[in-house]
């Protein structure tokens, strides 16, 4: 350890000569509380990217133009840190009243409230409660309340959750990201005006792709091995494998691929593979529909280099620990599996794929076996009559669904988005609560003729895809009586057909929505011989 010099490095502690490369963010930040607008700000930020050295230098910012407030953890923690703070108690009353008359007690300064590492409260029914009641305090407060929120991959939640207490009322996200070359060079440099060679801070940067926690950890550890500011930067290279070894494998990365959660994951499988940067035209068919907040997760955990039009992996360290820790299953496509393919070529997630092929192994299996769905005796008729009701089919698919519920969760008759309609099965992922899908199942020729506009409809904004099934007692040429009779006042904006020899589904459409994802509805016509 350098004799007589404290190790401005160490991890257990926030350090002004460590705030680098936020410095127009702080600005911008400072310049809400201080005009009182727009005042409701989210910042999302992976372990250690930098979101408590954010806090404090937005408190040391406003100085006395605001009473800051940091508070972190659980919801009882958070209520007294703010009780403390204005010399009100939140326990007894009402929290809203008590809250705005704390703030109009100090009419000649602004109360900028920074709830830090806010994932315990949005995981928690009382946690979410304070939230919405800090969403009324700042509504009430005439622009004297600024509050900021500081988070991992859950703070995405504030914006889209439909329970969400500040959805629509949130001046947007920002996100940290990993340093640039430059900014990285200030941090190794700077604080014991160290000599480090350009080639040095590329070598760093490439490896660590300028996440400040990672180059605080590395920094540390060669500060503590060496004996004088010439040998620090000769100690860098054991100091990263002690601190890869120590810390980055045990604690840091675990704590990172969790974060990912399993959409995250996806993306950054793929992304890992990609030789080169991807540009924003193809991010829609390598990573699946509504990218851009995936890839964000991934920049601001550090493991992406994002900007409007391009995204790569960075983070030779963390892509290596994947391979060896999360090792991806081999891909073996059997040459007959034309649904696997075409899913591929479409560029569908995980949780579509899942989906797509259990209601695809159904639509053979009720094809192979239809006895229980079609009735018999004498006085049946050969036509659509003859077939069971549609919760038949609902009960069924629901079952063969559930084959999977270690990945997902289906319901029947769930309400749907519109006021008075019903869909007949909502899917949801059971890895990401806000990855769900509708399946509409109708008898061919009762009542079917707006199915497809229904299904439209019965989709949430988020939603990426819906199915429809159509079941048929042996009519020749479904297809071509389906698309003239079920697409009314629903027309696509474009349809691809299933590669042959593949029957279901039969072909997916893409249908454009205002201000919601695409939806893309996938069609199996489900066609019965008698039993």
């Amino acid at each position: 350890m350098l004799e007589g010099v404290e190790n401005p490095y160490r991890r257990d502690r926030v350090a002004d000569a460590l705030f680098v490369g936020r410095e127009a963010l702080l600005a911008e930040l400072a310049g809400a509380v201080r005009a009182g607008r727009n005042a409701i700000r989210a910042v999302m930020g992976g372990r250690g990217m930098g979101k408590s050295s954010l806090a404090r230098q937005l408190q040391k910012s406003l100085g006395t133009d605001a009473l800051t407030i940091i508070a972190s953890g659980s919801v009882q923690r958070t209520a007294a840190e703010i009780g403390r703070a204005l010399g009100v108690s939140l326990d007894t009353g009402d929290p809203v009243e008590t809250l705005v008359g704390g703030v109009a007690a100090r009419p000649t300064r602004r109360v900028a409230l920074v709830l830090d590492e806010v994932e315990r409260l949005l995981r928690d029914g009382d946690g979410l409660a304070l939230l919405d009641n800090l969403r009324e305090a700042y509504e009430h407060s005439q622009g004297r309340l600024a509050v900021l929120v500081l988070g991992g991959t859950e703070i995405r939640d504030l914006l889209v959750d439909q329970a969400s207490p500040f959805l629509r009322i949130a001046g947007g996200v920002h996100t940290l990201t990993g340093l640039t070359r430059d900014e990285t060079a200030t941090l190794l440099r700077a604080p014991l005006c160290l000599d480090v060679s350009d080639e040095v801070v590329d070598a760093v940067w490439a490896e660590t792709a300028g996440h400040p926690w990672l180059l605080q950890a590395f920094m540390e550890f060669a500060v503590e091995r060496a004996l004088s500011r010439t040998e620090v930067v000769a100690q860098l290279p054991a100091a990263m494998r002690a601190a890869e070894s120590q810390v980055l494998h045990p604690v840091a990365f675990p704590i990172w691929w969790d974060n990912l959660r399993v959409r995250g994951q996806d993306a950054y499988r793929r992304l890992a593979r990609e030789p080169a940067p991807v540009p924003s035209a193809a991010w829609v068919a390598r990573f699946g529909d509504d990218p851009r907040p995936w890839l964000d997760v991934l920049a601001s955990t550090g493991v992406a280099a994002l900007d409007e039009g391009t995204v790569i992996a960075r983070g030779a360290l963390f892509r290596r620990w994947v391979a060896d820790n999360h090792p991806e299953a081999p891909t073996v496509v059997a040459p007959d599996d034309a649904l696997g393919a075409w899913l591929t070529v479409v560029g569908v997630d995980a949780f579509e794929r899942l989906v797509v092929r259990a209601i695809a192994a159904w639509a053979r299996a009720m094809v192979e076996f239809p006895a229980a769905a079609v009735r018999s005796g004498p006085d049946v008729k050969s036509d659509n009559s003859a077939l069971q009701p549609e919760a038949f089919f609902q009960m069924h698919a629901i079952v063969a669904l559930l084959q999977h519920e270690r990945e997902l969760t289906a319901e029947p008759e769930a309400l749907s988005m519109k006021v008075a309609g019903r869909t007949d099965i909502k899917v949801r992922s059971r890895h990401d609560t806000t990855r769900r899908a509708c399946v509409e199942f109708k008898i061919f020729g009762r009542k079917d003729e707006e199915v497809v506009k229904q299904v439209v409809g019965y989709a949430a904004p988020g939603d990426s895809f819906a199915a429809i099934v159509s079941v048929d007692r042996c009519r020749r040429l479904l297809r071509p009586e389906y698309d003239s009779r079920c697409f009314r006042d629903a027309v696509p904006d474009r349809h691809q057909d299933a590669p042959a020899p593949l029957l279901y589904p039969a072909y997916c459409t893409n249908h454009l929505r205002a201000g919601a994802n695409p939806l893309r509805v996938w069609h199996f016509l489900v066609q019965l011989r008698d039993a």
